[in-house]
């Protein structure tokens, strides 16, 4: 997946301090300058917590022999997590100022450690696992022309490496010389003289250093950043007196039990201000939350007001199905919708909120500014003081203060929200599984929707509900007989009444406004497909069961999204879909629209059809109709 950049890479390192240092060239504590550290965009890099670096470790040594985890990561050093652009999670473990390697999570094979050329470095001399000996010829061809490893120049290897494994490459002295991944098992690599063994990954040049990191404890990372700190804190406290200066509202921060929350409420008390703290229940959050929540406000005395969605996602989920990254109605009836009505019953002049929203977390955030509205809740002006900072800026300040973090993050918990959010990675619902109490209420609700549905086994194993339409990228990690099971046609009946259950409106998890809903019946996709063309140019999915068109999103099971720019669009593109849906559905055949086609696209044949090759998608059709102005259960689009 391609690097996302959302601002600038601040993260530079101490080589005599060993230490992360932020934005300057020299270090707070011993005055030395320090290096770019190399990671990938947007760079958010966060700290590896004692959870982190157990599973980690383990990881290693299960792929390259014990012991190996503690020469790639030593104890009592400081140790990075970034996190980079995939299907799942991967993170790059950055050890003494170098990526030794990354952490990927598979949705197929679960956890690895994809080696890099420092972490090949430390551990090459030790491994006894996943490693290939190879002949000086090719050792050079690999490292002056970017070759990969052919089986006529291996000598030996690991006897149990099987294809997909990730291997170090090593000269008869054990010098690394690449790491990279099986094309071929031990047995064919030793038997066999022709074709790729390792495909390269990554070359390790002679010029590459075993990294030697110091001993330094999360106290030197705040010492070393004492100036960059002082400026952040001290910039963010401007911020926040002259948004409050410039407005006569309350003032409250909306806390959600996460660190940045959490960094948000110390400013704005540094600030001088004793805000009220605002927290929205979903009804779907981790105890450990709630306690944070609670301890929190206990911890400065002040005023905590909380809305509760109570029971709103379990009561809506018949009438919605699961939510999906792509279908993310529940941020409306668990998050907007209470917040609207905390902000409404206590603050009914208006509220001015501080909240924890930073420009690293996504592309949406990266392009608001610092000061906004929302157009849903108007009553609310909304203000971050810690826009332009990373993860890492936030976790420091948060180690200055010594914050009572919530214990999540050490857990391997990486963003505070709902316990099953479908935007969660499958490498954190897998946690999650293990701390929520309520984990086990939502498998059994997947289970029998599965069953209802037709839905194949790796529906549920893999995490596959995340998404209304899976994308290609994740198909292809699927193996050959799961995608077999998940093209499968789901048996759901298709009689009864057409009805929509449907929500809109701005939507917190996306930052943009969306409508979602679901209709009570399987849809006809050809007709429906065929007649959203009075809206626009339509795209259809290889199996016909999905259909697009202007940011509109059709299911043949039922789920519908549309997305827009503001209130006005999203009416008028979900009135553009009723019609289509309608006339589909309930055609009776009568030609009033045949007549206002000009371009003579409409063709009759029991129920009306569109000439797609002569449509011009004018919408002059769109007039008097039987099946959408007389419908007795008129569908409340």
């Amino acid at each position: 997946m391609g690097a996302v950049h959302l601002g600038k890479i601040h993260l530079r390192w101490c080589d005599k301090c060993s230490v992360p240092v932020l934005e300057q060239e020299s270090c707070s504590i011993c005055s030395g300058s320090t290096r770019q550290v190399r990671i990938t965009p947007p760079g958010d890099a966060r700290p590896a917590f004692e959870s982190d670096l157990v599973r980690i470790r383990a990881l290693i040594d299960k792929q390259f022999g014990e012991g190996s985890g503690e020469l790639a990561i030593p104890e009592r050093v400081i140790v990075l997590l970034n996190k980079a652009p995939d299907i799942d999670r991967m993170d790059e473990v950055i050890v003494g100022g170098e990526v030794i390697g990354a952490s990927r999570f598979s949705i197929t094979t679960g956890d690895r450690f994809l080696c890099r050329p420092s972490g090949a470095a430390a551990i090459a001399s030790h491994a006894s696992r996943g490693w290939v000996i190879i002949d000086e010829v090719a050792a050079q061809a690999i490292r002056t022309k970017s070759a990969s490893t052919l089986a006529v120049g291996v000598l030996s290897c690991d006897p149990d490496i099987n294809v997909g494994d990730e291997l170090l490459v090593l000269e008869r002295d054990r010098t690394p010389v690449s790491v990279g991944v099986a094309k071929m098992s031990s047995c064919k690599m030793t038997e066999h003289k022709r074709g790729t063994a390792v495909k390269t990954r990554w070359i390790v040049q002679r010029s590459t250093l075993k990294i030697q990191p110091k001993e330094a404890s999360w106290q030197d990372v705040v010492n070393a950043n004492a100036d960059v700190l002082s400026k952040r804190v001290t910039q963010a406290k401007e911020f926040i007196t002259k948004v409050v200066r410039d407005n006569t509202l309350p003032i409250a921060v909306s806390y959600s039990g996460g660190k940045d929350s959490l960094a948000t409420l110390l400013l704005v008390m540094e600030a001088g201000i004793r805000p009220k703290m605002i927290f929205v229940d979903t009804g779907l959050e981790f105890a450990e939350t709630r306690k944070n929540v609670s301890d929190t406000a206990k911890r400065y005395a002040l005023e905590l007001i909380i809305e509760s969605a109570g029971d709103s996602f379990w009561r809506n989920l018949d009438h919605f199905g699961p939510p999906a990254k792509d279908y993310r109605w529940c941020c409306k009836t668990c998050k907007l919708g209470p917040a609207t009505q905390l902000i409404t019953k206590n603050f009914p002049v208006g509220v001015l909120s501080f909240i924890g929203q930073r420009a690293y977390e996504s592309q949406q955030r990266a392009e608001k500014s610092k000061v906004w509205r929302n157009p849903w809740t108007p009553n609310q002006l909304a203000a971050s003081p810690i826009q332009k900072w990373t993860a890492l800026h936030v976790w420091i300040y948060l180690f200055s203060k010594g914050a009572a973090y919530n214990p999540l993050y050490e857990r391997g918990i990486e963003r505070i929200g709902c316990f099953m959010c479908p935007a969660t990675d499958m490498a954190e619902l897998r946690i999650s599984r293990e701390i929520s109490d309520e984990y086990a209420r939502w498998q059994k609700y997947l289970e029998d929707y599965a069953c209802a549905k037709g839905k194949s086994v790796p529906w549920i194993e893999k995490e596959l509900w995340r998404w209304k339409r899976i994308p290609n990228s994740v198909v292809d990690e699927l193996t050959p007989g799961d995608r077999e099971l998940i093209s499968a046609s789901s048996p759901v009946p298709e009689a009864g009444p057409l009805e929509l259950k449907s929500t809109s409106g701005y939507n917190p998890c996306v930052e943009g406004l969306s409508m979602e809903g679901i209709f009570s019946r399987p849809l006809p996709m050809e007709r429906v497909a065929n007649l959203l063309n009075i809206i626009g140019e339509v795209t259809t999915s290889p199996d016909g069961n999905i259909a697009e068109v202007s940011s509109i999103t059709v299911f043949r099971e039922g789920p519908v999204m549309i997305k827009a720019r503001d209130e006005q669009e999203l009416k008028k593109k979900a009135a553009g879909l009723r019609e289509a849906v309608l006339r589909a559905v309930d055609c009776a055949g009568c030609g009033i629209c045949v007549g206002r086609c000009e371009a003579n696209a409409l063709q009759l044949d029991g129920q009306v059809r569109i000439d797609v090759a002569k449509c011009t998608h004018c919408g002059a059709c769109l007039g008097p109709c039987p099946a959408v102005r007389f419908k007795e259960n008129d569908l409340d689009i």
